[in-house]
């Protein structure tokens, strides 16, 4: 039987896996108990190992799930130019770092050369450290765009195996009334989100698997819905953010879309940050 919430998952999910992780599981199982043929089982077992996979680089720093290892730049104002999420022992610590009055000119290299041997880039070790993730940003190859660019991350709701679509939310902003935190403990204003979906479709409809290799799909609708919108067409919705829809080309994409493998759409930009 499909599960409306969270709450009506079994004690021994809810007990093991965190929100994120039942959300997935939730969405996965009940997408997959609308396949023919399919058994609760199968789609339980399905369900369970994609929820796992959604722990990967996630953990809960006070109360909320945020991105280990994931640099991101920081609102002005901050003391520091940069912040990231790392894992202390048993627990998640917020390090912060970088000179927010600082250029990094990574490209010039007497500039890169002169960073690191002051600060001993070469040492650097510890990912507890602001010196270890001023390093990183110093590095030859790395670029901070790539570093600290972000993405929006939401579940596949329904399938239509005879188009090859799949519908859902690829954003969520608010959620009766509620703001509702992105997988990076962050938030997008409804209006922020609706320009953001406008300059996605006019430039960037291609989809690949997992952000590289070549066109598996794309997206072919796109719904910004705020109170707003929503009010002015006469649609009722508890949520404001982003539906969209992709026509999946790729055979084997598709099969791993249909046993739930592939589940969640994930669209990544560029942003800055504001202190709310």
């Amino acid at each position: 039987m499909p599960y409306a919430t969270n709450s009506d998952l079994p004690k021994a999910v809810r007990s093991k896996l965190s929100a994120h992780q039942q959300d997935v599981f939730r969405n996965v199982f009940n997408s997959m108990m609308g396949e023919d043929g399919m058994t609760e089982s199968r789609a339980f077992a399905g369900a369970w190992s994609r929820a796992k996979q959604a722990s990967v680089n996630k953990a809960l720093y006070q109360g909320k799930e945020v991105e280990l290892d994931k640099p991101f730049r920081l609102p002005a104002g901050s003391t520091k130019k940069f912040g990231v999420y790392v894992k202390s022992g048993d627990k998640v610590k917020k390090v912060t770092f970088g000179d927010p009055n600082m250029e990094i000119r990574r490209d010039d290299p007497q500039a890169r050369s002169n960073f690191r041997s002051r600060h001993s880039c070469d040492t650097a070790t510890d990912k507890t450290s602001a010196r270890y993730w001023s390093c990183r940003m110093w590095e030859a190859d790395t670029s901070v765009t790539d570093m600290t660019k972000v993405s929006i991350e939401g579940q596949i709701l329904k399938q239509d195996s005879e188009e090859r679509l799949v519908y859902g939310w690829a954003y969520v902003s608010t959620d009766k009334g509620k703001i509702s935190l992105d997988h990076s403990g962050e938030f997008v204003r409804p209006d922020q989100i609706a320009k953001a979906a406008t300059n996605f479709m006019l430039s960037m409809r291609t989809a690949k698997r997992m952000h590289s290799g070549g066109k598996i799909g794309e997206v072919v609708h796109s719904m910004p819905l705020t109170d707003e919108i929503s009010k002015a067409l006469g649609i009722q919705s508890d949520r404001e953010g982003w539906l969209v829809a992709i026509k999946v080309y790729d055979d084997k994409v598709w099969q791993d879309v249909k046993s739930g493998k592939l589940a969640a759409f994930s669209i990544g930009g560029r942003a800055l940050k504001e202190m709310v």
